[in-house]
């Protein structure tokens, strides 16, 4: 059901909003189980707090499948080019259905061999990277995944974007679901999915996010996204972003160097994105028993330091949005209102209708 609205914010419930987002994608000729794909990792995002990359992005998804630049029906194909390597060709399909089958390859060589990589190229953007490292950690694997993205982070005293605010993941599984390490990070101060945010909700950024088209520090987010975001730690940052390029952009086919294209600004061509994954069994070393009692300890004393004045509580990554998950499938997602009645106007369009006709 549709909950109440407050402060400009519509509240949703998951079911309702991955079934306006399943419906949607079916609209357009996903096949059912590509769409439910796509659809549910929309709305883990959301759950997960990570609403830059969930369902607000549908329009953008859609257009561009009704524009043919992603395919609709990829033929992907997977090359193994050791028994513990392989190459996959996203045939420029939706990126949560060539990241899933191409970390599920990882996976499945990873329960043979102990350890194993995919490369992908030809794909499209992934969304939310959590998702396949929790594929993985699911499985009893460690889980790394990367991807590129397109240009928006110039390298570290240029002003030109060449870079992308490609996210890193890692995925450890934990003494507990509650407990798995779940780091997912971009090596940018802040991803420009957050900036879009603030400039529909009409607020203003944080001075050290990004510059305007000039090179100028600034907090209006129209003027941040005509120039560039700003990477954490300095040369570091840019540092993190050139070796995620060349991991997922030159060594697999895919687009680098800038050659990533912009999903929100580009319509000429899909946008092949390049993935990297790896998947390790966490007993490759020790055995399983002993992997456990290490990691429970890891996490007792991880979450056990003494804390700084004004903490409660030491967090593991990915722990505040398993928390913030746990709560929304209680209380309903917000979505910012103008996200809503966007997303009820592309409803309408493809005949699904609104949120709360669904429900």
């Amino acid at each position: 059901m549709e909950l109440n609205d407050t402060n400009n914010t519509t509240s949703v419930t998951h079911d309702v909003a991955k079934k306006f987002a399943l419906e949607c994608f079916e609209a357009v000729g996903i096949s059912p189980e590509h769409a439910a794909v796509c659809a549910g990792g929309l709305v883990e995002a959301d759950l997960c707090g990570v609403d830059t990359h969930g369902i607000q992005r549908l329009p953008i998804y859609i257009g561009r499948l009704q524009k043919g630049l992603i395919n609709d029906s990829p033929n992907i194909v997977i090359n193994r080019v050791t028994p513990a390597c392989a190459r996959v060709d996203g045939d420029d399909g939706l990126g949560f259905v060539v990241a899933r089958e191409a970390m599920a390859e990882s996976i499945e060589m990873t329960k043979r061999s102990g350890f194993s990589t995919c490369g992908v190229f030809r794909s499209t953007h992934f969304g939310m990277a959590r998702l396949y490292i929790e594929q993985a950690v699911g499985e009893g694997l460690i889980g790394i995944v990367m991807t590129n993205a397109s240009p928006s982070l110039p390298p570290w005293g240029g002003r030109t974007p060449i870079l992308g605010t490609s996210p890193l993941a890692i995925g450890v599984p934990g003494p507990a679901t509650e407990k798995h390490f779940l780091l997912d990070m971009a090596p940018s101060v802040a991803a420009r999915g957050k900036i879009r945010k603030a400039m529909r909700a009409g607020d203003s950024i944080p001075a050290g996010w990004a510059l305007d088209g000039d090179g100028n520090e600034t907090t209006d987010p129209s003027k941040a996204l005509e120039g560039v975001v700003l990477p954490i730690g300095g040369p570091k940052g840019s540092g993190i972003a050139m070796a995620l390029d060349i991991l997922c952009g030159v060594i697999t086919g895919a687009g680098f160097g800038g050659g990533v294209g912009d999903q929100f600004s580009m319509f000429d061509r899909p946008q092949n994105v390049g993935h990297f994954m790896i998947t390790i069994k966490p007993d490759l070393f020790i055995d399983s028993q002993t992997f456990h009692l290490r990691m429970e300890e890891w996490v007792k004393t991880i979450q056990n330091v003494e804390k700084a004045n004004g903490v409660d509580k030491i967090y593991l990554p990915g722990q505040i949005e398993s928390e913030t998950r746990a709560e929304r499938l209680h209380l309903g997602i917000k979505y910012l209102s103008s996200d809503i009645r966007a997303l009820n106007e592309l409803g309408h369009s493809l005949g699904v209708g609104s949120l709360k006709e669904l429900v």
